[in-house]
Order: C-alpha cells, then structure tokens, then sequence
C-alpha cells in the first residue's frame, strides 16, 4: 500500500511551481519554474534560465495566488486539477483532503513520528498529507507570502517545508514534542520571494486525533494563503479578489476494529501450553499469524489494549494508513511502569503501527474500561440510520474521557451503550458476540443463553442420563476458597438450587438486552443465535459457570470458542455438539458461504476460565492494510 518514492518525487517535482505564466493558474509545470523546494522540473523561463528565475523580473499577468491539496483523493495534491480545485475546501463522500496523526514509528527510535524532530525518510513522508503554494514565476522583487494555520490547529498539528536539503518544520507545533520539552506554537508562515516565484511544497501530519466534540479543535485544519508587494500591499486577481486562498483539511479518525475485520494477527499470552495450542489450530486454520506475548504479566491480552486504525487516500486513493493500539487506563501492579501503554511503546511501536493513550489520568478507571467491555457492531443500517463502518458499543462504567473519544471520531458514533452492571467481570464479551453470516446484513448475534443449556441437561436427564458427569477432570475454588474437583453429574447441576437461580438472573438480564439489542439494531429472530451457557454468583456479579463459549475469537468463518468439558453422552461432548449443530452448521446461515462457522475449541479452563474469562479475553487480533473494505471518506459521517 505504499506510494512509489519514484513516482512521488515526480508528480511533486511537476507540481512545484506549476501555476500561472501568463495570468492562467492552471497552466502547466512545463511552462513555469522548476528550481524551487524540493527539486522542481526547470522549464522554459524558470529560475536559473532567465524570466522570473533571474532576480526580479518585472511582473507579467496577475499574481498566482493557489493552494493546493489532495481534494479529489487520489494521494497527489496537483495544481491545475479540477477536481482538486473543488475539493480544496469541502468535505464529503466524494471530495476533500484529509491527514493522518502520525503516531507510528518509522525510524524504530521508539518515538512517535509526531513527537520527533525531523521526517524520518519516505515511509514517514507517506503518512504526511501533501499541500502545495504554487508559484508566481513572474512575481515582483520583494513579493512575499503569508500562510496561515487556524489557531484552533496549532497544537494539533504540524506543518514541514520540503527544501533542497530536506525537511524544516515551520508550522503547527514547531519543535521536539516531548513531556520535557514544549512544542512552540507557530500559526503564520513568512515565504521570502524565491518560494513565491518557486512554489513550496508542505507536509502536514496530525499530533492527536480530536478528543472530544467539546474542543475547540474540531478536527478540521484551515490554512490560508496570501501574497503581499514589497511596500505590503495585499495582491489580488480576479479568481482572489480578496487576495486569499483557502484549503482545509479533516483528520483521520480512530477507527475500533470489530469480530468482522480482516485479521491478520492474533496477540495470546504465551502462558498456557493447552490454550495456546487451540488458538494457534484456529489461527492456522484462518490463516492469521499467531504472535505469542511472553514479556508481560498480564494476560488478558485483550483487556489491555484495544486495537483500531487510521487511514487516509495514499496512492490511486487506495487506503494508507496504520494500526493503531489504545491502551487501557490501567495495569496490574503498581505504578506508572505497569501500565499498558508502557509495553504498548516497548514492544508494538513501529513503522505502521501506533499507540494511543486516551485516558487523563494513569491507573484510572476498573473493569469497565477493560476493553473486553468495548466492541464495534459490524456495518449495517436500519429505516433510521447507517453506519458503513460499524458502531461503537460499550458497557456500563467506562471513563467519560474514552466516551468522549469514541464520539469524537464521528464515523462509529453515537455509541450504543448494553448493560454489564449485573456480571461480576462487567465486560460486554461474556454474553454476546458478533459472527459473519450468508445474510443480507452479512453478520448474526450470538447471545449466551442460560435456558437453552438448561434445556439441553433436562433432556439429557429425561433421557436417563443424569448419572453422566461434566469438567471431568477439572478443579475449582469452591465458596471457601479452597481448591476442590469441579466434576459434577447433571443431576448434581440441576438439583443446585443457586445456580439454577442464578443462571435465571443472568437469563432475566440477557433478555432485557436482546430486546435494546432488537430495537437499536434492527435484529429480526432468526440473526440472533443462542448460545447454552450457565451462569453462577462470582465476588458481586454474575459469572458463567460453564465456559463461556459465546466468549470467543473469531478471525474470518473460524470460532476459537473454550472447550465446555461437557457430558459425554453417545461419544460426544452434548455442548461442543450443540455448538456444531447450532453454528457450525448451515441451520442458522452462518459464516461467509451460510454453511456454518468452523468450530476450534480451546482449553482456557485453567488460566481463564476459573478466573472469570474466557479465549476472547486472553486473545487479541489485529488487522493489516487495506483495514477495511469500507473507506471512512466515503461515508457520509
């Protein structure tokens, strides 16, 4: 997905300069100057050839007064082009330039391409929006130029100079932007008279995507270009009667990834020989490259960080752009040396690949802002609303300041809000999950459902096979703490009176949000699928007391769901065949080709189950570029 080098440095090298000879602002490179920054082409009458080049020719024709971006989104700015003309300060599905915040690393100095102090090669130029003045070949000795950035952008984004001997940072947020050391706020621009004659060439890169709909900083960047004489008078023509032109730009948003998106990688903590070992089977199965995280004590990969992207039109207005990592608010242990971002910086910042702290305060926030309590509904529209890119959902509790993010991007908003108040984790990954379905919404719920495993022990027990015992083989904390065999009989779990009870609580609950799930999205009966899960007391909430398979990891059709352990009854574990039956079948239409998902069963009962999770918890994937098939500028949001 990156841009020819060559070919960048020749369609920048035509547009340097390329303005008026004549009064026409759109005539060709061909007839104007070429020695201006960043190595234009010499033409006929350019600098160095006599004409305007050769200190001070009177002026011929009106002046050029242009600026130029990426409006009609094929990754070039060009002077000249219409369709860049029309979308050089507009926004919507069809037209208008947009930028990256530049949050990778593509030096690998382990500093954010933003916060450094110089343009670290052509990679990170790729990942820098293109502006260019076009020169005034003609212009008179002692013109100069004066742009402009909107106060609102200064400390949001920066702005670098293409020169013969590099880059020189000259707008935004000038200096080495570090906690030790302060950017310096810079909003105007002075261009002596050889850039006017010669045309400039800019970069400009995000420093942080827009935070909350209450900022000032609104996420659009305006920049505003005039030419003045040498005794100061503002020039005009008759495109410019005013002597300005304007371009704005729109940021890039954060964009959260959901169960849908192409995988490519999958984060696990390589901690657990048994569950490694089913999700590396699904992995392989799915074609997704297992990455086994082996220097960090936390393993709920999942909860730690949450991954998304950006990207902007690159090269043909394909999507370029990057992975992008948020951290969560707090780690375990103690002090800032825990924290997720901590690793997130050590051990994922790279070239493509950014980190993002959203937060306000380290170690704030609980469970809630785990990010298993955080997901995207796949695409999809109602009578009342479309969202091409998925919608934002979360649980109850999270930090007003991610709320506040999630809004911000606009794309995935408004966020939809479920209740997890009533589980004892709080994540919205213990009883629902989003799967790809042959339908014409292209994807179904699965929702765990504490009857439908009732009913399936019933019949088993009416089919006199009470006596058959489940967790064969497995151990747990019992109500006093202490280690004891989970083994059970399905008479045994049916007679539990609490966890009978228990498990209805949890069925009261679901069923409330399976009809807030009905009416937001839309859902008709036969895109929800109930997944038999049963559900016991934990410390304050309700825990699932089978695993919880409707908890899984779903990379492309394949399911990597926790092994129930169920009861062996005619050679087959009842639950992993229920789950074959009911997913991994044709009976419900899911997966891509409607014949079900392929089923991989992992053993989590040690490292998550018994505490409280399950395989999405201690799992992580990650998209790569394109990121989407859907490109955020297309939408209307």
């Amino acid at each position: 997905m990156r841009r020819s080098a060559v070919r960048w440095a020749a369609v920048m090298a035509a547009a340097l300069g390329a303005g008026c000879g004549g009064g026409d602002e759109g005539t060709t490179a061909a007839q104007q100057t070429g020695s201006g920054a960043g190595g234009a082409t010499t033409g006929a009458g350019g600098a160095g050839q006599g004409g305007a080049g050769q200190g001070g020719a009177a002026s011929g024709g009106d002046p050029v007064i242009d600026l130029v971006v990426d409006g009609n989104r094929d990754g070039v700015a060009t002077p000249g082009d219409a369709a860049d003309e029309a979308g050089k300060a507009t926004f919507d599905e069809t037209q208008g330039a947009s930028f990256l915040v530049n949050l990778d690393d593509d030096d690998k100095d382990k500093k954010r391409d933003a916060d450094d102090a110089k343009i670290n090669g052509d990679d990170d130029v790729l990942d820098l929006a293109p502006i260019v003045i076009v020169g005034w070949p003609t212009a008179p000795d002692g013109a100069k130029g004066t742009l402009t950035l909107d106060e609102a952008s200064v400390g949001a984004v920066r702005i670098w100079k293409k020169t013969a001997a590099g880059y020189d940072l000259v707008l935004g947020s000038v200096g080495e932007c570090t906690s030790a050391k302060d950017c310096t706020p810079t909003a105007t621009l002075a261009i002596g008279t050889d850039d006017v004659r010669a045309g400039v060439s800019l970069f400009l890169e995000g420093r942080h995507f827009r935070m909350s709909t209450k900022d000032a900083w609104t996420g659009d960047v305006s920049l505003t270009w005039s030419i003045a004489d040498a005794e100061g008078k503002k020039l005009t023509n008759a495109k410019r009667p005013d002597g300005t032109d304007k371009v704005s730009l729109r940021v890039a948003p954060w964009i959260l990834l959901g169960n849908l998106s192409p995988f490519g990688t999958v984060h696990a903590a390589d901690d657990s020989l048994p569950f490694v070992k089913g999700v590396s089977k699904g992995a392989a199965a799915a074609n997704v490259t297992l990455h086994k995280i082996s220097n960090w004590g936390d393993q709920w990969v999942q909860d730690w960080m949450q991954f998304g992207y950006t990207s902007f039109p690159g090269a043909g207005g394909k999507a370029h752009g990057m992975s992008v990592a948020n951290a969560r608010p707090w780690g375990r242990g103690d002090g800032d040396g825990y924290l997720p971002i901590t690793w997130l910086n050590k051990n994922y910042l790279g070239p493509d690949k950014a980190t993002l702290a959203v937060y306000k305060k380290a170690n704030s926030g609980d469970s809630y802002d785990s990010h298993g309590n955080h997901d995207s509904v796949p695409p999809y529209e109602t009578a009342a609303a479309k969202y091409p890119a998925g919608r934002i959902v979360t649980g109850s509790g999270v930090l007003p300041e991610t709320l506040a993010f999630y809004e911000a991007q606009g794309v995935q908003a408004p966020r939809l809000t479920m209740n997890t108040s009533w589980l004892d984790v709080g994540h919205i990954d213990e009883y629902t999950s989003f799967v790809p379905a042959k339908s014409k919404r292209g994807w179904k719920l699965l929702i765990a459902s504490p009857n439908a495993a009732i009913a399936m022990l019933q019949k088993a027990q009416a089919d006199g096979h009470g006596a058959v015992e489940m967790f064969i083989g497995k151990h747990a904390w019992d109500a006093n703490d202490k280690w004891v065999s989970a083994t059970v009989t399905i008479d045994h779990v049916l007679a539990d009176k609490d966890r009978m009870a228990y498990s209805q609580q949890a069925q009261v609950q679901i069923d409330e949000e399976r009809v807030h799930l009905v009416d937001e999205l839309g859902l008709a009966d036969d895109e929800i699928v109930e997944v038999p899960t049963l559900f016991e007391k934990g410390y304050q909430g309700l825990v699932a007391y089978t695993p919880g398979t409707v908890n899984l990891l779903q990379m492309g059709d394949v399911s990597v769901m926790a092994d129930p352990f169920g009861p062996i009854i005619d050679g087959a574990d009842i639950f992993q065949k229920d789950l074959f039956d009911r997913v991994g079948s044709p009976q419900f239409a899911l997966g891509s080709d409607g014949q079900g998902l392929k089923i991989t069963f992992a053993d989590d009962w040690d490292v998550y189950h018994i505490l409280e999770g399950e395989v999405h918890c201690g799992t992580n994937p990650e998209t790569a570029a394109p990121f989407s098939s859907v490109t955020w500028w297309e939408t209307k949001r």
